[in-house]
């Protein structure tokens, strides 16, 4: 498809989704078949163009959260989350619909306390570690270049200070690489599916509940039509392919 028939496909989503929300209160059926209208417009923009943004998959959020998919929902949010990860519409929406999923699962104890203790890591972007490091990583040189013609204590430390959280950001930056590149995230789609110990439907459940839509996990591996799945708490267990989706 080319940039005109893209462009157009977007300004039909967009003008879907404001008229849905007009209509939201007062004719809520209608609404619902404006917003499955604009639902299809931008996921033939990112099927057919082949185009990926955060604005793209916020507003694709937005349309499935109206329609009641959390679990669609969740999945754009943080697809969004990508590219735009400090926008505070999009953690604002991301978490309302997260407190609306039924499974509630806390993370792991120590899990917590590595997010308290490293909150600098879970709450920066990388972008803005990067830019932080350029900074402590310049300001190593300034001082050490002052320091060849003025002999300080507080220069020396300086150097110390500024290395040290040169080094931190730096294994930050190359943790959260690794991790995008090694390890896979996704969200269960399915109303409800019942997790397994194994990857076959004759394998008993692993839990009492089924999981719900908007649930969030890791993968651990993927077989013909299953995944291998660890969740916040660090349970792991079975699930349908079809059941889910990797951010």
């Amino acid at each position: 498809m080319d940039q005109t028939g893209l462009w157009n496909l977007y300004r039909n989503g967009e003008a879907a989704f404001r008229r849905g929300n007009e209509l939201l209160k007062s004719r809520p059926e209608q609404a619902k078949g404006l917003f499955q209208k604009a639902a299809l417009s931008f996921e033939s923009i990112v099927r057919e163009g082949d185009i990926e943004n955060g604005k793209l998959y916020y507003n694709l959020g937005n349309i499935y959260f109206r329609l009641g998919d959390l679990g669609k929902a969740v999945l754009n949010y943080r697809r969004a989350e990508k590219f735009i990860p400090n926008d505070v519409n999009l953690q604002q929406n991301l978490a309302f619909a997260r407190s609306r999923c039924l499974d509630k699962i806390d993370a792991k104890p120590q899990t917590r306390l590595f997010h308290a203790l490293f909150f600098w890591h879970y709450d920066m972007s990388l972008f803005t570690r990067g830019l932080i490091f350029l900074v402590f990583f310049n300001l190593i040189w300034l001082c050490s270049t002052i320091y060849l013609f003025r002999k300080s204590t507080w220069l020396k430390r300086s150097v110390s200070a500024f290395a040290v959280l040169s080094i931190l950001l730096a294994g930050s930056i190359g943790v959260e690489a690794f991790e995008q590149s090694r390890i896979h995230s996704g969200v269960v789609l399915a109303e409800e599916v019942i997790a397994r110990k194994g990857d076959s439907t004759t394998f008993e459940p692993t839990f009492k509940e089924p999981l719900h839509a908007g649930t969030e996990f890791k993968l651990i591996e993927k077989r013909i039509g299953w995944y291998h799945i660890e969740l916040n708490d660090g349970r792991r267990c079975w699930i349908p392919e079809s059941a889910a989706a990797l951010v």
